[in-house]
């Protein structure tokens, strides 16, 4: 493949994701991002939902985000009533993060809405189509997984 064709693609898969992100997170918000959630907050509330109590370490780094990040974002949850944080008792510096009942209303309502809106997509495509977005999104992320320039590298 010519540098030229990559260099045409890398900006042509750049215009796309830019397109398609803004799509996506900034559909009505108030009808995705339920309430007082934003779309920070509904990926935290994502993380923890499918891998239960986190370390903020781990989190972070399922997040790709450094942990001052994090713990803003963490802040305003738990502000709201949808998350807390405790201390291991074990080691008093490892601080974890646990989604409580009322977070787990305001993701399972979110989910709801995200779920029809991309199935309102999907149905739009052929069988064939939906399956080769589906492969093409795995690929690309897997890919993404393994660049390092991809991380966010906040460490403050």
């Amino acid at each position: 493949m010519s540098v030229d064709k990559l260099e045409r693609q890398a900006a042509e898969l750049d215009l796309l994701l830019t397109a398609l992100i803004k799509r996506y997170q900034f559909r009505n918000r108030n009808r995705i991002c339920c309430e007082d959630v934003t779309v920070s907050q509904c990926y935290v509330l994502k993380e923890l939902s499918g891998h239960g109590t986190l370390a903020m370490t781990r989190l972070a780094g399922l997040m790709r985000l450094g942990v001052s990040s994090l713990t803003r974002v963490v802040d305003q949850l738990e502000s709201k009533g949808y998350a807390t944080r405790r201390r291991l008792p074990a080691d008093r510096r490892v601080v974890c993060v646990e989604m409580t009942p009322a977070g787990k209303g305001v993701l399972k309502g979110i989910d709801g809405m995200i779920r029809r809106s991309e199935k309102e997509a999907l149905v739009k495509m052929t069988p064939a189509q939906r399956e080769g977005l589906l492969a093409g999104l795995r690929t690309l992320n897997d890919v993404i997984d393994t660049c390092g320039t991809w991380k966010d590298d906040d460490s403050s």
